[in-house]
Parts: C-alpha cells; structure tokens; sequence
C-alpha cells in the first residue's frame, strides 16, 4: 500500500468563526482521503511548531496570509527550515508588495494560486513556483436540493449603492461588482426577480450559508454571477451549476480555460444582453434545462473538493520525489 505523505497545513479554523468561508475550509480537508493531516491554528515561530508536535511533516503548506493573517496564523522561521514547504493564495489584490516579501522571505517552494491569468499577471515572476488550485464543490453541500423553483430569477451576494448622475439624472452601477449592479438596477422591478443581500463574512450558522445557500440557489431556474471587477473564477461559477441551477454569467478566462462552455454548461453574458439572454432561457424551458443539467454533471464530474485534493497532494507527493532524487 502507497504510503500517504504526511502534510502539516497552517490554517485558522474560520470553518467555525466564518461560517460562509467553510467551503474553502472543505478544500482543505479533502486532502485527509489521500495524505496524512494535522493542523496548525495558533501563531508561533516553526521550529517551535514543530517540535511541540508528534507529527514530523514532510510538507508544509500555509493558507492565505491576506487581509491581515484572517484565515491563516501568522507563523515566523518559515525560511529557515528545510521541510518543503508551499502556501496558498486567493486574492490577488491583496498587497502585492506583502506577497512578494513572503514568498521570498520565506523560501516558498510552490504557491497554489485559487486563480491563474490574474496571479501570473501579478507576479510574473513566481511562475515556475506558481500551481493553479482552483475552486471546487464539496457535493454534499452543493448538490440538487429537488426543492421547488419558485425564482425566476435570483441574484446573490455583494452588491454596491447606486450613485445617481447629478447632471444626466440617471443611475449608475459603481463598486466591486460591476455586472452584478447592472442587473439588480434592470432586474429590481421585473416580476420572478430575487436579490438576496451578502450576509456578511461573520454570519452565523443558520444565514444563507453552506446547506442553507445551496438551497436557495437550488430555488431558482436562472442564476446571474460574474468574477467581479478583478475578473475572479469565484466560487459561486462553480457553486450555481452544482445545485442544478442555469448560471447566467459574465464570464472570465479562467472559467473557460476550466471547461465551462457558453450553451453548453453554463450561459455566457454582459452588461449589455443579460437581460435579453435571461427572458429566453425563462421561455425555452428545454434548452434551459438541458445546458443546466450538463453544468451540474460538469461540475460534479470535474470540479469537486476530492478531485481537488487528488490534484494537491499528487503534486507535492510528485514535488517531494523530485527533492528527495536531486
């Protein structure tokens, strides 16, 4: 029997503290089914770390350091040990000076990057040490509910206020989420329309979050998303088609380099022909249903937190046999 690599993954445990974050907690660990985990949550120096342990890794991988250590510890001596070692990064608008310095400070091996064209256009020169990790499901939360579709149309998440033009009188979308304020503003009033607001990075338990968003999403026949601003493969492209939903979105290159296909698994759209695109889907039932259950064998086929583990834990395992012959 393959002896599992043993991985020690430096990670707060936002899983409890933030509810609506679980599902990257999931992609972590996932890896259990294929490596042998043990988990770090505290701030400290490594050497320290490791030798209050029973545990001797031959991994170490860090979650992502932004937005002041929120998700992972802040751990110190990183780069003064030998044990390879990688990390993990979602947001790409995080200060980048930051990053460089922890990537460099720290003697990063490899940097799993939850996105690829804005990582690689960020930090063109972390490439070789640059691994694409995208999101994925886990699907027995995000999965076909069989609830009944009383939304025409939903749309959830962040959204900005609305600013109105002085001089032209008119409103104008402004904010993080460009397309998704272009379609609350022409959606608002058209009858099967529902916004359900964020719920806040802190939410409880019992928000639409986890199983309770996924069923609400598992409520509606069209869903509308975008990568933001920034051009993101976020969760929610992967999160609509999983729980048998038809996602109208504007896409972005990652999401279409990952097999997402316009008319085929998901429908592609703008600011511009959104709207035009959702009342044909709403009338053509067949073709509706036929794109949204090809998303969500796609999904389950391809993008799900145990392919994702698979993928993680094959490539350091591939990473230590390399070390270990040179």
């Amino acid at each position: 029997m393959k002896k599992k690599p043993k991985i020690l993954v430096l990670i707060k445990p936002f899983n409890k503290t933030m509810p609506k974050h679980k599902a990257k907690y999931d992609m972590i660990t996932a890896m259990e089914k294929y490596a042998e985990v043990k988990y770090w949550h505290k701030n400290g120096h490594i050497k320290t770390i490791l030798k209050s342990l029973n545990f001797k890794p031959d991994f170490i991988l860090h979650y992502d350091i932004a937005w002041n250590y929120a998700l992972a510890p802040m751990i110190n001596g990183l780069g003064s040990i030998s044990i390879p070692k990688g990390c993990v990064v979602i947001d790409i608008h995080f200060n980048r000076k930051i990053r460089k310095d922890y990537f460099k400070n720290n003697k990063i091996d490899v940097i799993f990057s939850l996105t690829k064209s804005s990582f690689l256009k960020a930090f063109p020169t972390f490439k070789k040490k640059f691994k694409w990790w995208p999101f994925a499901i886990n699907p027995s939360v995000f999965k076909d509910y069989k609830v009944k579709k009383n939304y025409d149309f939903l749309l959830m998440g962040q959204v900005y206020d609305h600013q109105k033009n002085s001089r032209t009188k008119t409103i104008t979308p402004i904010g993080k989420y460009p397309f998704r304020d272009e379609v609350l503003l022409k959606m608002r009033k058209v009858p099967g329309f529902v916004h359900r607001p964020h719920p806040g990075h802190h939410a409880k338990m019992n928000s639409l979050v986890n199983a309770n968003y996924a069923k609400e999403i598992s409520k509606a026949h069209i869903f509308f998303t975008c990568g933001s601003r920034y051009k993101y493969p976020v969760l929610k492209y992967f999160e609509i088609p999983a729980c048998r939903t038809l996602m109208l979105a504007e896409p972005v290159p990652d999401i279409l380099e990952l097999g997402f296909k316009d008319g085929e698994n998901f429908v592609a759209c703008n600011r511009d022909n959104f709207y035009e695109k959702a009342m044909y889907y709403l009338k053509n039932e067949n073709e509706r249903e036929l794109i949204r259950d090809n998303g969500y064998k796609f999904i389950h086929e391809k993008h799900t937190i145990s392919v994702r583990a698979l993928e993680i834990t094959s490539y350091i395992e591939e990473l230590l046999k390399t070390n270990k012959n040179k």
